[in-house]
């Protein structure tokens, strides 16, 4: 009861620390000393989208170039060689979303720009990929270092920086718990990555 507490607690919305005007502000620290870089795990059977039902090892890496790239396995990827079966390349940035809705307060948020979704073809040992204009989204996080672990909300959309309106951070998200990771990516995961990142946008 006492670790789903601490998240709860983690989780609220924090004093916007002076910041009035509503939306997204992005963290000034450099990139590469900011703790939640790394790679992350998370493993649960899926309650929703096109996976729904099926047992998913999500591994989530945070790059210092701002780089993210996140993977999909049917099996733990620290006890098999089984490549990711779904890949998300994405940009990342940290920060604060400071809520339109002033009793809502501010919280500490990773801003995510997918730019291409890839899929793993066994026949050929590769990855396809399709780029498009996917849109930004925001997830909400706490992170526990002394335990190596980072609660991540699921995504929200919360609107484009062209738009004027700001929209308030919905109550229904769901809450995932990552477990930092040592163990390095396998070389035709890096390998498949870097092609895939090489390509043009």
């Amino acid at each position: 009861m006492r670790p789903i507490l601490l998240v709860l607690i983690a989780l609220l919305p924090s004093l916007a620390s002076g910041q009035h005007s509503p939306g997204f502000v992005p963290c000034k620290e450099p990139t590469e000393s900011k703790s939640i870089v790394g790679i992350w795990l998370h493993d649960a059977v899926q309650t929703h989208g096109r996976y729904a039902g099926r047992h998913v090892w999500t591994q989530l890496e945070l790059r210092t170039d701002g780089e993210a790239v996140e993977n999909y396995f049917s099996r733990d990827p620290n006890l098999s060689d089984v490549p990711a079966f779904a890949r998300l390349l994405l940009t990342w940035t940290s920060g604060t979303y400071v809520d339109p809705e002033p009793d809502k307060g501010a919280y500490e948020v990773i801003r995510f720009s997918p730019y291409l979704s890839a899929t793993y073809n066994p026949s050929t040992n590769s990855y396809a990929g399709l780029r498009g204009s996917f849109l930004p989204v925001f997830r909400r996080f706490a992170l526990a270092a002394v335990e190596n672990k980072m609660q991540l909300t699921s995504s929200v959309f919360l609107g484009l920086n062209s738009s004027a309106q700001i929209l308030t951070f919905p109550t229904d998200f769901e809450i995932r718990t990552f477990l930092r990771q040592t163990a390095p990516v396998t070389a035709v995961e890096d390998l498949s990555w870097g092609e895939l990142k090489a390509r043009p946008r």
